[in-house]
């Protein structure tokens, strides 16, 4: 049992062992995930030295936050933006037509609510399912490009920001606590 490599941020699709893109195959994510996991568990090691226990251990926190980070689209599209060095764009950087627009969309759940239709907030739902699906969708076809332009990576940073937005919103709308 090896040391995880050494590094700040490591590349979570060479922890998995698999291609670099935004579009994964579900199944071989999972099969690659299990394969690994029972190679690397500490289980296995139980009989090991004390580092080759603590190296396993290292080994599959690094597995467990590769597979969580590739198993969710909008993490997956973050970690090739960081990367390629492309920060993330904090929600407050947004353009102020999108602030606008997701202020007048609270006001809009917050009345429905009130109200006390569920179909009203899930008419309001869908519509903002509408738009994730597209941003993924806008997300997905920069991200298919080997060498996209920055301005387009700032365009994905800025979908990324939209996505949470959308996740939250959609949280209340089901009356979730958010996810961070």
């Amino acid at each position: 049992m090896q040391p995880p490599a050494a590094g700040n941020a490591p590349d979570k699709f060479a922890v998995l062992g698999l291609p670099r893109g935004f579009e994964l195959e579900a199944r071989q994510l999972d099969e690659r995930f299990r394969t690994l996991s029972r190679k690397l568990h500490p289980d296995r090691f139980a009989r090991a030295t004390a580092r080759e226990r603590r190296f396993s251990l290292e080994q599959t926190t690094l597995l467990n936050d590769a597979y969580r980070t590739l198993q969710d689209p909008a993490r997956r599209a973050e970690h090739l933006l960081e990367l390629r060095g492309v920060r993330p764009l904090s929600d407050t950087a947004m353009p102020e037509e999108f602030l606008e627009e997701a202020m007048a969309d609270r006001e809009k759940l917050l009345e429905a609510k009130m109200e006390g239709g569920k179909d009203g907030v899930e008419q309001l739902s869908a519509g903002i399912r509408k738009k994730r699906d597209a941003a993924l969708k806008e997300i997905a076809s920069v991200l298919r490009d080997a060498s996209p332009q920055p301005a387009a990576l700032s365009r994905v940073s800025e979908l990324l920001a939209r996505l949470r937005y959308y996740a939250r919103y959609l949280d209340e709308a089901m009356g979730r606590a958010p996810e961070l």
